[in-house]
């Protein structure tokens, strides 16, 4: 994956998030399903063939889980609760929130731009030590990075979700 398409889906990822969860937001479907509904698609654009065996498979899981973990983090950083006036629930997103999610994104794409000039050389002679054909060496990279997207996009949405279904009995109110 080219520098270019990696900061593409870093800014994608960023915009939509941005837009779907700032401030204190009403929790409906199309605000859990539109960052997955734009990013997905781009995120899966740009994934290459899947190395279904061996530690290429293992590097890819692990883009995957990272995707996750960072995402369930960001969620941890939402409040969730009942707006006092309208009764309905919400999602109050501070500055930690934001800045964790910019955080991840640009992790993701220093992790980009040194798989191609700091130290792309070492991690690929690491995965074909370690059983992964050359040809597949560049795939198993950007598919971990793609998947880690992928995979705080679904975190973030199903993590919203989770929350917002405990808060539907909580009794607690979300001030603005």
């Amino acid at each position: 994956m080219d520098l270019t398409t990696s900061l593409l889906i870093s800014l994608t990822m960023i915009v939509t998030t941005l837009l779907a969860d700032r401030g204190v937001r009403p929790v409906g479907w199309g605000r859990v399903l539109r960052p997955l509904l734009i990013g997905g698609p781009i995120a899966l654009c740009f994934a290459s063939h899947v190395v279904t065996h061996g530690v290429g498979l293992a590097v890819e899981v692990a883009g995957a889980l990272a995707g996750l973990a960072l995402g369930a983090g960001a969620v941890a950083l939402a409040r969730v609760g009942r707006d006092e006036a309208t009764g309905e629930v919400v999602t109050r997103i501070g500055a930690g929130y934001l800045a964790f999610w910019i955080g991840a994104c640009v992790l993701r794409f220093v992790v980009s731009y040194g798989a191609q000039h700091s130290f792309g050389q070492q991690w690929g002679t690491w995965l074909y030590l370690h059983g992964v054909a050359v040809g597949d060496i560049a795939a198993v990279i950007g598919n971990a990075i793609v998947f880690s997207v992928l995979g705080m996009l679904l975190a973030r949405s199903a993590g919203i979700v989770l929350r917002t279904r405990g808060a539907r009995t909580a009794e607690f109110a979300l001030a603005r």
